[in-house]
């Protein structure tokens, strides 16, 4: 398929995305300028280059995930109520890779690596990453990216499907393959777009809604803000791509304090819904 008809199905499939009723976040959030992003931009820059691994105990990574747990879980139920959209009863899991990663699943699954531990700086990090993943949980991202993906693939097939017909139908080979193929294709392109539609801005709402938890659980929002540094110089990224699934570290960095302030000034309400 030829470029220009690669970005048109693609503008077919966001718009036609985003009119049968595929979502993204359930809360306002916060606009970032350039000023706001060139900030965190030079201070990821000078933060220094990859971080380092810490070496910690079976016994020490098993108490600092509990003890975060702790300290955000009520706090974290009260705004999952509050929101009444998602998943409020969570499943928790400590995997031993070593990697900086930790994720949600469906029916409330949430995992942390081992990687969390060994490369946050203090307790208060753990705490934003667990509470991240909690806000997922809550704002039901994890169904809304399932509905997605599956709106996506099939928008994606009728609409390949449609063109290979035509194709096969006015050109020199009249082919049910071509059909076939055409629709196959267009299922996976549809719902590799349907599956990344919203996800940057879900990310960011994870992130305001754990900068909620935080706050509401006397978390050190600053100290915690540090794992958003770490990972960006982790990741190396300075700018957010059409295609990437996440915002790149300066942006999360730059997101996560626009959010902040507007949590600090509104003593810890929730944004207004989109």
């Amino acid at each position: 398929m030829q470029r220009r008809s690669f970005m048109a199905l693609s503008g077919a499939l966001t718009g036609a995305c985003a009119l049968c009723g595929c979502s993204g976040a359930v809360h306002r959030l916060p606009q970032l300028n350039d000023g706001n992003l060139s900030m965190a931009q030079t201070e990821v820059q000078g933060a220094g280059g990859p971080p380092q691994r810490r070496a910690v105990s079976d016994e020490e990574v098993t108490a600092t995930l509990k003890s975060a747990l702790g300290r955000i879980r009520p706090p974290a139920h009260q705004v999952c109520r509050e929101m009444n959209v998602g998943v409020c009863e969570w499943n928790f899991r400590a995997l031993p890779d070593r990697s900086m990663n930790a994720g949600a699943g469906p029916n409330g699954l949430v995992v942390v690596n081992r990687g969390i531990v060994e490369y946050a700086a203090n307790e208060e990090e753990v705490c934003l990453v667990i509470a991240h993943e909690i806000g997922h949980q809550a704002a039901n991202h994890v169904a809304t990216s399932q509905r997605n993906q599956a709106t996506g693939a099939l928008i994606g097939a009728i609409l390949l499907g449609a063109a290979g017909a035509a194709a096969s139908y006015y050109g020199r080979y009249n082919s049910p393959d071509l059909t076939r193929t055409a629709m196959q294709s267009g299922a996976d392109v549809g719902g590799a777009i349907g599956r990344i539609s919203f996800s940057k801005e879900q990310e960011r709402e994870a992130d305001y809604l754990a900068a909620v938890i935080l706050y509401r659980s006397d978390v050190d929002l600053d100290k915690a803000r540090g794992f958003l540094v770490t990972m960006a110089r982790a990741s190396g990224r300075k700018e957010t791509g059409m295609l990437d699934t996440h915002p790149a570290g300066p942006e999360r960095v730059a997101g996560w304090d626009r959010a902040v302030a507007e949590i600090r000034a509104s003593n810890g309400k929730l944004p207004q819904r989109a």
